[in-house]
């Protein structure tokens, strides 16, 4: 017996000693965020539309950092070169994803927000990749590529009194948007 607890009480120790001497494998931080879209109105009814590597679509900001609803969005249109009117709910989406490691089993949220210039001019941005064009509602529903953001947009341009829900699934393959698709039909979060 004495002989088993000393065995034991080695293996234990060598196993701990072992353990240690190991590197520390780092953890990959998930990449978890949220999508904040301003839907920005001029006094002509226009929208503020952005077009980038990725298309037309509203101007956002990814938002992963601790900073409110107020100060994400009101840095948004300062960098634009406006100051906006106090903005309302519009919308929040869910996409959810798959053939991407670092979205496995992760939900991001796509929240928009209404609001309209109160004074400034639109800065275009120094990067050639990226400008500003204001464009009425139709223009701005032709021009949207993005299938979930083109959804979003021509629901809640049908139905502006409501604030709107729904949920995508968005399929890579070799980190290429392959297709997306709408799991769950649009709803109200309002009466």
């Amino acid at each position: 017996m004495k002989c088993f607890l000393f065995l034991f009480n080695f293996i234990a120790i060598y196993s701990i000693g072992s353990a240690l001497d190991k590197p520390v494998q780092e953890i990959k931080k998930k990449d978890n965020y949220t999508i904040q879209r301003l839907m920005l109105y001029n006094k002509s009814g226009k929208i503020l539309m952005e077009k980038n590597a990725f298309g037309w679509m509203t101007p956002a900001i990814r938002s992963n950092e601790n900073q409110s609803l107020k100060e994400g969005l009101s840095g948004l249109a300062k960098k634009i070169g406006v100051e906006i009117t106090p903005f309302h709910l519009r919308g929040i989406f869910t996409y959810k994803f798959e053939g991407l490691s670092d979205h496995t089993g992760l939900v991001s949220y796509r929240t928009h927000y209404e609001a309209k210039v109160k004074s400034g001019e639109i800065i275009q941005p120094e990067s050639k990749s990226i400008r500003y064009e204001w464009l009425t509602v139709n223009q701005a529903k032709d021009s949207i590529s993005h299938p979930g953001l083109k959804a979003e947009f021509v629901q809640m341009a049908k139905q502006p009194d409501k604030i709107w829900s729904g949920s995508f699934l968005c399929v890579f393959k070799d980190d290429k948007l392959e297709s997306v698709r709408q799991i769950e039909a649009f709803y109200t979060l309002n009466k």
